[in-house]
């Protein structure tokens, strides 16, 4: 039996689609556009970044960030501050808002790629992870991707850690109360 690679894309394309539609869903609520939870997550972990060093991680123009920033300095969710060694230089930082917001759209997203990847197992997710590198291999022609993704693993284990101390409270909170 041989498989249509047609209907593999098919497949992929609509798992894609299902995926940027959840994030949707998951940033309409927050006031964030889409594509600036990256942005928003780089900034929470490169405290004091350039739109320059954001733009390079992204692989995106200099103007698409720097229209993005815009829009989050002006919801609150990021400051800049110039820079006093070079006055053309902004310096980004998050707000509390913008660190709240980006923990909260990065915690519905880890739900949902659990979800997604349940019943899969871990050599089930061996095998799908080396055909992913496989795929970009062969987009890339052999160079790979040139992207850090320690930001998101970052921002995902600070998640984790906020959602223990959540739940760890909530259980002291409740073991306060009187009976």
């Amino acid at each position: 039996m041989s498989v249509d690679v047609k209907v593999l894309a098919w497949k992929l394309d609509t798992m894609f689609m299902l995926r940027r539609i959840m994030l949707n869903k998951t940033t309409n609520n927050t006031g964030l556009y889409m594509g600036q939870l990256p942005i928003l997550a780089y900034i929470c972990h490169n405290d004091g970044c350039t739109q320059k060093e954001i733009s390079d991680w992204l692989n995106v123009s200099p103007a698409s960030i720097a229209l993005s920033t815009k829009r989050l300095q002006k919801a609150g969710f990021i400051k800049k501050t110039v820079d006093k060694d070079n006055l053309r230089c902004n310096r980004l930082s998050v707000t509390e808002s913008g660190s709240e917001t980006a923990f909260k759209c990065r915690e519905a997203m880890n739900v949902f790629d659990t979800e997604m990847f349940s019943g899969i197992g871990e050599e089930g997710l061996e095998q799908f992870n080396k055909t992913l590198d496989i795929f970009i291999n062969n987009l890339t022609g052999g160079e790979g991707l040139d992207v850090d993704f320690v930001p998101m693993m970052e921002m995902d284990e600070t998640i984790q850690k906020r959602i223990k101390f959540r739940k760890e409270k909530e259980k002291d909170d409740t073991d306060e109360e009187p009976a």
